[in-house]
């Protein structure tokens, strides 16, 4: 007897629906657009990684400007271990405003905590720009722990010591020196300026016991080291 084809049935009798597609278009257009960043980041590392060859110098820019602020972080500022004072740096400048023939020397100005918060304004490619006032810090510590311990010197070893003092941190106020050049230009545009100064300073941070005590606490500021005036290095900023 011949049987005719028919579509099978459920337990409960009716048909059985036919099964719709495994993967959905849209399944896919998302799973595409999830896998495409990642493919991307791991071209661009290879290419950054790469032996040196004439591939590599045509794309070596676009790769350097994307993937170097990554390579360059100091990953370690991000340990567990809290920090317990705030390091500030202020800086003063010597300049003849705008239409004046005028010298004027400008308030201490706070440019650390500003410099500390550019990366939260493009977190995706976060800048190492932090880094810097973080080493001029550290040196300025240094050198002022070393200043103190010359007090201890005699009189007459005082002189020779500090000229040794300065000339093995030249390299590092040179740096200084175009920093504070490059932050003064872009806070006095149109200003002509004739010198800058740093002062260093810092400060304990306050506990988050006593963050929202009332009275707000207020930890004092302590000056650690204030450099002399320093020419001016133009063209730094651009």
């Amino acid at each position: 007897m011949k049987a005719f084809g028919r579509a099978p049935r459920s337990a409960g009798g009716g048909p059985t629906p036919a099964p719709g597609p495994a993967i959905t278009a849209r399944l896919r257009i998302c799973t595409a657009l999830a896998l495409l960043p990642v493919v991307l980041y791991s071209v661009v590392c290879l290419a950054y990684n790469a032996p040196d060859s004439p591939v590599k110098t045509r794309v070596q820019g676009m790769t350097t400007k994307l993937m170097q602020p990554y390579f360059w972080q100091d990953w370690q500022l991000f340990g567990p271990t809290p920090g317990s004072n705030i390091d500030l740096i202020y800086l003063t400048v010597r300049m003849k405003p705008a239409g004046s023939a005028a010298t004027v020397e400008t308030s201490p100005v706070e440019i650390e905590d500003a410099i500390d918060r550019t990366p939260r304004a493009f977190p995706l490619n976060p800048t190492k720009l932090p880094g810097v006032p973080l080493a001029f810090d550290a040196a300025a510590n240094r050198y002022a722990h070393m200043v103190t311990d010359f007090k201890k010197l005699p009189e007459a070893d005082r002189k020779s010591a500090q000229e040794n003092l300065d000339k093995q941190y030249a390299s590092e106020f040179q740096e200084m020196q175009r920093f504070l050049s490059a932050q003064a230009d872009s806070m006095y545009p149109q200003a002509q300026i004739i010198s800058v100064r740093a002062e260093f300073k810092t400060k304990q941070m306050i506990p988050f016991s006593e963050r929202y005590a009332s009275p707000k606490p207020k930890e004092p500021i302590k000056a650690i080291l204030e450099t002399s005036w320093m020419d001016y290095v133009p063209g730094v900023s651009r």
